[in-house]
């Protein structure tokens, strides 16, 4: 005995199937980028995977790299903001050379929103006293900065913008 569907219920149920696939690739996109931002897995590579395998608008992003060797540059643009701490960006950069004076963080995102909750969420403290070798005017807690180990950063821009990310010492 065969069961007969209409098609209207098929084509319904792979619409649904497909949505939730979407849904679910933009969520697995939104935790690497927020893990990769907090210096959680290989921050780096977070973005330049995206690159290399390209664009992916069913997962809600689009990636693209340009430059070469020590002036390269990945971008991932998301569909959806990505939020923490209620703030929000669009975009997520890795580089290979740092883009911005007292922000030392080769990848990182431009968050609108306010920095003070970010850093109390993140639980991160003033670099004191910052100099210009400091990786950002907030950084999380180090046991030993001689390591200069893998390190979140945050730099407030204005009231309103900061910049967030995963840095550490060049070459290191």
């Amino acid at each position: 005995m065969r069961i007969r569907f209409p098609l209207a219920h098929i084509l319904t149920v792979t619409a649904i199937a497909c949505t939730l696939q979407a849904h679910a690739g933009e969520q697995d996109i939104h935790r690497l980028l927020s893990d990769a931002l907090v210096c959680k897995g290989d921050p780096a590579e977070a973005v330049y995977g995206l690159v290399q395998h390209g664009s992916d608008f069913g997962s809600g992003y689009a990636a693209h790299g340009f430059g070469d060797g020590t002036s390269y540059k990945a971008v991932a643009i998301l569909h959806k903001p990505l939020q923490l701490a209620g703030a929000k960006t669009s975009a997520v950069v890795s580089e290979t050379e740092n883009s911005h004076p007292e922000f030392r963080a080769f990848t990182y995102a431009r968050f609108k929103g306010n920095y003070r909750h970010a850093v109390k969420a993140l639980k991160l403290q003033a670099a004191e006293p910052f100099t210009d070798i400091s990786l950002g005017r907030f950084v999380s807690k180090q046991s030993s900065p001689a390591e200069c180990p893998p390190t979140v950063t945050l730099t407030p821009v204005d009231e309103k913008h900061f910049l967030l990310g995963c840095g550490w010492c060049n070459g290191g």
